[in-house]
């Protein structure tokens, strides 16, 4: 973690002290429906569902990705490189234990590796109320740091009104063939002259993730969601989803209460995590409907 890193990780361990609750919204006995009355409303459908299209799974996995068209052969997908230390703050300890026990599950559920407890975080999750002040007035402290962000996610993070902020530190490493360009990493290198049409002169190495919810959006929430969203979010460069997509997936929690991860996104991680980081886009998303096809089967099981 390098040293600007490593002052953002300091101030959001001094803010463990902002409260938090994420629990499920109680339910009142006397207004929640019998079995015998559940039965009467109940329509039962049976068959089997077609798998999605590889057109139909490429297409969510570039739209939920932070990557452009015109890269998906030219720049490879960010991913943790150095073991996993997730943290929690803003929760009860036992609510914290939960989750940050629901995300080491997932990271060894698609092999990412994880490091012992008392680590350095990588990974920060916080529950506070007010996010959005809480980066504004980190950003006037350490307004540098905000320039190395894309201008759409620094919009999102500092201005948008939305219900979780993820800010994803990425590094640069060279993996190229020989010495990198005079000039880089500002200077671009060319794809063309790699040994493997599918590998890129550079990997992008995710160094922290940070995610803040903001409490009142998640009152209502269970913890599993809640890790399970930290865990999509925390170690993949992606953004929220619409609800709209064909496919399930964790990234619609805030807009049709997915609970928890699906076929889709381990899928989509486990292809992300699978052999070398420097892999383009391209490479990654033409085998996220095997990784799918595998999950879909495990959960069947």
């Amino acid at each position: 973690m390098n040293s600007r890193l490593a002052r953002a990780a300091a101030l959001l361990l001094l803010a463990a002290e902002l409260p938090g609750a994420a629990q499920e919204a109680p339910i009142d006995p006397a207004e929640a429906p019998t079995a015998a009355e559940e039965a009467e409303d109940t329509i039962v459908v049976t068959g089997t569902a077609a798998p999605p299209s590889r057109g139909e799974v490429i297409e969510q996995a570039q739209e939920l990705s932070r990557v452009g068209r015109f890269q998906l052969y030219e720049e490879a997908l960010p991913r943790f490189e150095a073991p996993l230390c997730p943290a929690v703050f803003g929760l009860r300890d036992d609510y914290a234990a939960a989750i940050l026990a629901r995300i080491r599950a997932n990271a060894a559920r698609v092999e990412i590796a994880t490091e012992a407890d008392g680590c350095t975080p990588n990974l920060l999750v916080a529950f506070m109320r007010d996010s959005r002040t809480f980066l504004a007035d980190f950003e006037r402290e350490r307004p540098e740091m905000f320039r190395q962000i894309a201008p759409d996610e620094r919009d999102e993070l500092l201005n948008q009104t939305v219900p979780v902020r993820v800010w994803t530190n990425i590094g640069l490493r060279w993996t190229g063939n020989g010495a990198p360009p005079p000039g880089w990493p500002k200077a671009r290198p060319s794809v063309r002259g790699q040994l493997s049409r599918g590998a890129m002169p550079e990997a992008r190495d995710i160094l922290s993730s940070v995610v803040l919810f903001n409490e009142e959006a998640v009152v209502g929430m269970t913890l599993e969601q809640l890790a399970d969203y930290a865990t999509m979010r925390g170690l993949s460069h992606t953004r929220p989803a619409s609800g709209d997509e064909p496919m399930a997936t964790i990234l619609a929690m805030f807009a049709d209460g997915t609970d928890a991860m699906t076929p889709f996104d381990f899928g989509y991680l486990r292809s992300l995590y699978y052999e070398a980081s420097n892999l383009s886009a391209a490479s990654r998303f033409v085998r996220i409907r095997g990784q799918l096809e595998e999950a879909k089967e495990e959960v069947d099981r």
